[in-house]
């Protein structure tokens, strides 16, 4: 039986503000150790996979799952997670945004710059961006998204932002050159699946919709000048607008 929404996150904890609001929850492991929490959400019944952090982790839980389907794919995927934002944009830790486009920074032919050239091959058949690591999301379902949670955070001082992300193997250690990303790419958020998720649900023709939470500065070396539960909680609230229809 297809759920009403297939669930992404690469921990648990990026997801444990969320599955407080559940009930009747169940977990199975899947081929690969890939782990499946099934549940309801107000009145939607979901499919949520732990995936593991990075980008390797990520295709691999999601295609497990969707090669494992039979043909009774999903009509879309929701990958939830936290965040950095960049020192330089308009966001804060705290702040909730919606990805417009992926870009796995790593992808591409090395240059003298942090954007790489295009490969000579795409790595999606038909599909220019892949070259360069890029994968476009579906504009109605991200405006969509962002609309609603515009409407229901009105009168916080939460903002909601919609944009690029960047996608990278390597966390970002340094202010500086967290301020050359922002300069090359204009990101509104880096992590370290989003990419991934793009390109495996591209492969499978299925809407991906992104939605993180910031947790911390991109730059910011130390965990402990993040702010992960700040941004879980916001994850949570994010969930509870995505299924209070």
């Amino acid at each position: 039986m297809v759920p009403d929404q297939l669930i992404l996150s690469a921990t648990d904890l990026e997801v444990a503000a969320f599955l407080g609001l559940c009930r009747n929850t169940s977990e199975t492991i899947l081929p690969g150790n890939v782990r499946l929490i099934t549940g309801q959400a107000g009145n939607s019944s979901f499919d949520l996979l732990i995936s593991g952090p990075g980008v390797f982790n990520t295709s691999h839980a999601l295609a497990v799952y969707l090669g494992g389907q039979a043909g009774q794919l999903p009509d879309h995927i929701l990958q939830i997670g936290i965040a950095g934002v960049f020192e330089s944009g308009k966001l804060d830790i705290g702040d909730i945004a919606v990805a417009t486009r992926e870009h796995y920074i790593h992808a591409g032919v090395a240059s003298n710059s942090l954007k790489h050239e295009p490969l000579p091959f795409d790595l999606i058949p038909d599909t220019p961006l892949s070259r360069q690591g890029i994968y476009r999301f579906d504009q109605a379902r991200v405006n969509a998204c962002h609309e609603k949670l515009l409407e229901a955070v009105s009168g916080s001082h939460t903002r909601i932002a919609k944009g690029t992300f960047l996608t990278v193997s390597t966390i970002t250690a340094d202010l500086e050159t967290a301020a050359w990303l922002f300069d090359a790419f204009s990101p509104v958020m880096e992590n370290m699946e989003g990419a991934a998720a793009a390109h495996t649900a591209a492969l499978f023709n299925i809407p991906l919709v992104e939605i993180r939470a910031a947790s911390n500065i991109v730059g910011e070396r130390y965990k402990s000048n993040w702010e992960i539960d700040r941004a879980v909680e916001q994850l949570g609230w994010v969930c509870r607008q995505l299924f209070s229809d």
